[in-house]
């Protein structure tokens, strides 16, 4: 293949990730308005929910946040009262961050409307594309140039 059309082909794919990601956060808003968070929040509170504690370094490896923006949504969280920073039970110098009982409500809460998001979202898709979709997804991530940051 020659250099032009490889040129070609790598802009096709980043427009297409590009473009899939920004139509599935514009399907995704409504519901997260209607939840009262952001995709970034959602991001943490399922994090922290999946995970129970984590440091903020932990948590922005396991969101691939940014550390200016994860400050943020960190901070909107706790000031809403559904994330707190408490001792780390193995550490006791260390701080983690976990779900506030209000926190893991509001998890338990809006599970139901995001898993019906996603049905409507990806309802057109078989269980095979589905499965064929994160399996490239994965192997294209694995693929990205990596910092010792993202491979925690």
């Amino acid at each position: 293949m020659s250099t032009q059309n490889q040129d070609k082909e790598n802009q096709t794919l980043v427009l297409a990730l590009l473009r899939s990601h920004q139509l599935f956060q514009r399907a995704m808003g409504p519901f997260f308005r209607d939840a009262g968070l952001t995709a970034s929040q959602w991001d943490t509170l399922e994090t922290l929910n999946s995970k129970k504690a984590l440091s903020i370094n932990d948590l922005m490896q396991q969101t691939l946040g940014t550390s200016g923006n994860l400050d943020v949504v960190v901070k909107n969280l706790m000031q809403a009262g559904l994330v707190e920073k408490t001792v780390d039970e193995k550490d006791r110098r260390a701080r983690v961050l976990r779900l506030t009982p209000a926190g893991q409500q509001k998890v338990k809460d809006f599970m139901p409307a995001h898993n019906r998001a996603l049905a409507q979202i990806f309802g057109q898709l078989s269980p095979e594309e589905k499965r064929h979709t994160i399996k490239t997804l994965i192997q294209l991530r694995k693929k990205l140039p990596q910092t010792k940051k993202d491979q925690g």
